[in-house]
């Protein structure tokens, strides 16, 4: 402690020497009007509840100067004659405890600003830019969350385009290097405490493939799946596709058949649906390893699960067919004739000569996916006093045969404008009942457009009064989705039952309802449409259905150019961008044709 009277020296700079043990200030001061210099230590400091202020006298001049605390504070750490061990030495008291809590929000700041920026690098998707920021974290010290942690174990693993590093050694060889920090990041986790989520179990399972460890992959994923089986797991945590596909994909590529099996057994049991680069693995690894029954199995699932194929996985089609006489037992003389083909308007194959059917679910199968689309209405609508109102309505007044998605109709051609135009609404319900005037139409409206349209005028008011009590006109309350009430509808009308919509019925609500019985009542009761100058135009089902399809021991499969989007750096294609382009695309689609030919 510097004591009264004292002399000191510190350069040209005033200097406060903090006494720890009596809280109390000693300044060496040589006073100014206009700065502080060298002089004699001839004051104590006295601390005050708002301010620390020094009194003290110099040759010529008496003066008070306030200070705050944390002023006095910066001036004893930076300028006092034992600074440097200062620093060193923690504080105690009051003093202390602000300090900390300096760093503590400068260390909170700096968390914050390293965690944006790892997820600019997963935006970008630079693995290499957040490793960099994940080691700075390390060295500072400074915490990360779950949701920076998975982004960086998302982009080691090979991010969204991982897949693409199996098929190039070059690739695959970079990608391992950044694979090889999954050790860190889990020890860093176990260290901070931060829980595993779905989405970081995939990333350790797509490592665990590209390291070329599908066991691994496996393990990991069962993993997951039991930890969301516990009472207090998350929902959301429960496993996905995208958990075990790794571990399939990965046994696929080793040819291990049986692994292969049981995995795809256990996302069976989990109602995790397949999609086509699952069946490609599948059916390579079974053409690769001769194994027939293993083929034909998948066959049987496609036939089951899949509409159409893309070209990539036509090719592994075709190779199976062409070498499945080679897997055959012996007794066994019969081969496949592989060849491309076209289907005509009326479903006859040019090269067979077969005509493919025109298929539908049953009404028991009808029933059962208007039950389906009902419950997950109730679980997503936020009204669902008012769906069940609805469901009510239709089974007092139903079925009705033509059910007309409106919104999609006073919205066509009207897109860029975004004007909604009852007059093409009441042009398409003239037109189905002149189509099929035996048949029951009725439109569904969300209240918000039937609202619009009435305060237009009074005729407007009298026109939807006629359709209300006509039972032609159900309006949707505001808060709904009408898509669930026109589909619900649509469903239950049966196996004579239509939908006008040229809604692709691809958004997250189809999403749900993502199956071959959905994509194959789609094809048989949905009616498309164009409407100018409210001359409407309908495009119905045709004669046959665009589907994988089988009579005996012969197969079609349609292929498709449409891509499926499953990343954020794939664009979607579609096939058919205007309704009256699609009876040119179905009479020029491609199909592959396998025809069984007997050879004794």
């Amino acid at each position: 402690m510097l004591k009264r009277g004292a002399k000191v020296f510190r350069g040209s700079r005033t200097f406060v020497k903090a006494n720890r043990g009596a809280r109390h200030l000693a300044v060496d001061v040589r006073c100014t009007r206009w700065s502080f210099g060298l002089g004699l230590v001839d004051c104590a400091a006295r601390s005050g509840r708002q301010h620390t202020y020094l009194t003290y006298t110099t040759g010529c001049l008496h003066n008070r100067h306030y200070w705050g605390s944390s002023l006095v504070l910066w001036l004893t750490q930076r300028f006092g004659p034992m600074a440097t061990q200062a620093r060193k030495r923690p504080l105690d008291g009051p003093l202390a405890a602000e300090d900390e809590e300096q760093k503590r929000l400068k260390l909170a700041d700096e968390s914050e600003k390293i965690r944006r920026e790892i997820n600019t690098a997963g935006m970008k998707q630079d693995a290499r830019k957040a490793l960099e920021l994940f080691d700075e974290a390390l060295e500072r010290d400074l915490l990360l969350n779950q949701k920076s942690l998975q982004t960086i174990l998302h982009l080691i693993s090979g991010g969204e385009a991982w897949l693409s590093a199996l098929d190039s050694p070059d690739k695959l060889a970079a990608v391992r290097k950044l694979c090889a920090r999954d050790k860190d990041l889990y020890k860093y986790m176990k260290t901070k405490n931060i829980e595993m989520n779905e989405f970081m179990y995939t990333g350790l399972a797509r490592i665990a493939v590209l390291m070329g460890h599908p066991e691994g992959a496996y393990r990991i994923a069962n993993d997951c799946r039991a930890k969301s089986e516990l009472p207090t797991s998350n929902p959301k945590n429960k496993p996905r596709l995208r958990t075990y596909t790794p571990a399939l994909l990965g046994f696929c590529r080793a040819d291990n058949v049986k692994m292969a099996m049981e995995v795809e057994g256990v996302m069976n049991r989990l109602e995790l649906a397949l999609t086509p680069p699952e069946y490609k693995a599948m059916l390579s690894a079974a053409t690769r390893t001769k194994n027939e029954s293993y083929g034909s199995y998948i066959l049987e699932c496609m036939l089951r699960e899949v509409t159409k194929i893309e070209e990539d996985l036509a090719v592994i089609v075709e190779e199976y067919f062409n070498s499945r006489h080679l897997m055959l037992e012996e007794g066994e003389a019969g081969k496949y004739k592989v060849e491309r083909t076209k289907i005509n308007a009326d479903g006859v194959c040019s090269v067979s000569g077969k005509t493919l059917d025109k298929l539908d679910l049953k009404h028991g199968e009808l029933m059962t996916l208007a039950e389906k689309i009902q419950g997950m209405a109730l679980k997503r609508e936020t009204k669902g006093e008012a769906f069940m109102s609805f469901v009510g309505y239709v089974k007092r007044n139903g079925p009705f045969d033509i059910i007309i998605d409106g919104a999609n109709v006073g919205f066509f051609g009207q897109s860029k404008q975004g004007i909604f135009t009852f007059s093409q609404v009441e042009a398409m319900l003239k037109k189905c009942k002149e189509r099929w005037p035996e048949s029951r139409p009725l439109v569904m409206l969300h209240s918000r457009r039937v609202n619009q349209f009435v305060r237009e005028g009074r005729k407007n008011a009298d026109a939807v009064d006629r359709m209300k009590r006509s039972k032609q006109l159900v309006t949707t309350p505001p808060g709904s989705n009408d898509d669930w009430y026109w589909l619900y509808a649509a469903v239950l009308a049966g196996e004579k039952g239509l939908v006008v919509t040229n809604d692709e019925m691809r958004d997250h609500i189809f999403q749900t309802l993502e199956s071959r019985s959905f994509q194959t009542w789609k094809a048989a009761h949905q009616v498309r449409f164009q409407v100018y100058d409210n001359n409407v135009d309908l495009v119905e089902p045709g004669k046959y259905t665009t589907a994988i399809q089988r009579k005996g021991q012969d197969w079609w499969f349609p292929i498709t150019k449409e891509k499926v989007v499953r990343a954020r750096h794939e664009k979607k294609v579609v096939e058919v961008t205007n309704p009256g382009m699609l009876k040119t695309v179905e009479a020029e689609r491609p199909w592959v044709c396998c025809t069984y030919e007997d050879l004794d």
